[in-house]
């Protein structure tokens, strides 16, 4: 899988492939169904880190570079948010799938709170 600049990109592949590979799995394996919020089994987790964990990466590096250079940029936290949840279904370890889920829901609420405070300014005449 070829890398992007476009961190959106890397979400939407990362997470169309992440949707893919469960339906499969789920059709091949119906008295064992991993639901949306499940790890991911052994041997797809595997394959969807090595196809889609650098492109995954990237798009952590460069949000977070962007986060860096503009604090309330909200936008770049959603994408964030979103591949947290991809990297997520990449580890093995209960204990970083569940901090890799924290960080996440932490963006979110960093995005309510953003999103609140521009609300609450008052907007400037054009």
């Amino acid at each position: 899988m070829p890398a992007s600049t476009f961190p959106a990109r890397d979400w939407t592949l990362a997470f169309r492939a992440n949707g893919e590979a469960r339906a499969a799995y789920n059709r091949d394996h119906v008295q064992k169904q991993v639901k949306d919020t499940d790890p991911l089994p052994a041997a797809l987790r595997s394959d969807y880190t090595s196809k889609f964990g650098p492109l995954v990466e990237e798009g952590i590096t460069n949000l977070l570079k962007s986060i860096q250079v503009k604090p309330d940029y909200d936008d770049a936290m959603a994408y964030l948010n979103l591949l947290y949840r991809r990297k997520a279904d990449m580890v093995e370890s209960a204990d970083e799938r569940a901090a890799l889920l924290k960080q996440a829901d932490d963006l979110v609420d960093k995005v309510k709170e953003i999103k609140q405070k521009r609300a609450e300014q008052p907007q400037q005449p054009s």
